[in-house]
């Protein structure tokens, strides 16, 4: 271990632990739809999607407690508990705990280890463009671990549950080993969670008075709701619309959209350079664009195209929310705090987004309308950042002349 601390920088070991909990955090859902499946359920989508706010709803009920817990302890021990946590919830399926239960306590890890994992990278960096930088390699190894876990995933858990649940959790311990290589910088310990809890809600009307927090805060929050329910829409209109109903050729094909994150990665900080992070919107355009037209295809090659294209035009939309909203959040109010609030507005979005969807399912309305239901939706948020945008624009230039 003091070898491997040596060769690695303390960005270069958050990096590692990022990809490594993210690799498993994606392998485990598709472990939990094939388990899903083979238990023969009436409606393996629809508990598929329960699932899925279950572990959601864990952000939304910690949000006001776990920015001020990130920023009070040491953010590398932040991150271990989010792995020990994470790694619990994959342990409790070897004991037969129902799947919703297991991936709740996934996602109570997840909540804890958010805050840390961004809130750790502006203590790394000295600036906005090493901060950008930064995110962007954070991103881009993120989405890679999404694609890699997801293709994993599915084929791990085609034939059988245990060989994917031992993977999943023997990854997680070693993203847990990785985070004794990040320095354990002191937090404020005179936060107090109780006042931090009401301070919680002054935090998010603070952000959202802010234009370039506000703007980010939405933006984001309506890349994740498209994420979160593509992602379960999917797995019902591959079978539908392509004939694919294989755990594993669906994990790949839902996996090209994070291969078009990880080039976005690349090509972000050339496309959207710092001082112009509102830039990123224009990009997100597109990705409402190929989303719905995605839609309406039924060739195999066009889907993908269409779902690589949705990838990085989201990528190079969501990479400079991030850093706008850090930079905003960590003089505001405190970067654990900030990633805190993010995490509140983004995953109480997507669950209505998945609540939405639910609802559409239970109308029996076909999978394509209720894509094209969560896509109209979406094209609501966009009509009002076009709005904020020039007032956004307007900041940056107030910025440089200061």
């Amino acid at each position: 271990m003091a070898g491997l601390k040596n060769k690695l920088s303390p960005l270069k070991a958050v990096v590692w632990t990022q990809f490594l909990s993210a690799f498993a955090d994606n392998l485990n859902f598709f472990l939990i739809v094939g388990l899903v499946k083979r238990e023969g359920v009436s409606d393996p989508d629809g508990m598929i999607t329960y699932i899925q706010i279950a572990f959601l709803i864990a952000y939304v009920l910690l949000a006001p407690i776990v920015g001020a817990f990130a920023d009070k302890k040491a953010k590398s021990n932040v991150l271990l508990l989010g792995n020990i946590l994470k790694a619990t919830g994959i342990f409790l399926l070897l004991l037969g705990v129902s799947p919703a239960i297991c991936y709740f306590f996934v996602g109570v890890g997840s909540v804890v280890y958010s805050p840390g994992k961004y809130g750790i990278l502006a203590e790394l960096t000295k600036n906005e463009g090493e901060l950008l930088r930064a995110n962007a390699q954070v991103e881009g190894t993120t989405i890679l671990a999404i694609l890699l876990g997801t293709v994993a995933g599915g084929f791990l858990a085609t034939n059988s549950d245990l060989p994917a649940i031992l993977v999943c959790l023997f990854i997680y311990l070693v993203s847990l080993g990785m985070t004794f290589l990040i320095p354990a910088k002191s937090g404020n310990p005179d936060i107090r969670y109780g006042k931090a809890s009401w301070q919680f809600f002054y935090d998010v009307v603070k952000l959202f008075r802010n234009r370039r927090s506000r703007f980010s805060l939405l933006g984001t929050g309506a890349f994740w709701l498209t994420a979160s329910v593509l992602r379960i829409a999917l797995i019902a209109w591959l079978p539908l619309n392509l004939g694919i109903e294989d755990t594993d050729q669906q994990s790949m094909i839902i996996g090209v959209t994070a291969l078009g994150v990880v080039a976005s990665a690349w090509l972000t900080p050339r496309l959207v350079p710092e001082g112009r992070l509102y830039r990123g919107f224009f990009y997100g355009i597109g990705m409402v664009a190929a989303v719905m037209t995605a839609n309406f295809t039924n060739q195999l090659w066009m889907t993908v195209t269409l779902l690589f294209i949705t990838g990085v035009m989201g990528g190079i939309f969501l990479i400079p929310l991030n850093t706008m909203l850090q930079e905003a959040g960590k003089t505001a109010i405190g970067s654990g705090r900030t990633i805190a609030v993010q995490n509140f507005v983004e995953n109480s979005l997507t669950v209505i987004g998945l609540f939405l969807y639910l609802m559409f399912r239970k109308m029996n309305v076909p999978v394509n309308f209720s894509i094209m239901g969560i896509g109209a939706v979406l094209t609501l948020f966009f009509i009002y950042l076009a709005f904020q945008v020039g007032a956004v624009r307007a900041s940056y230039s107030r910025k440089e002349m200061t």
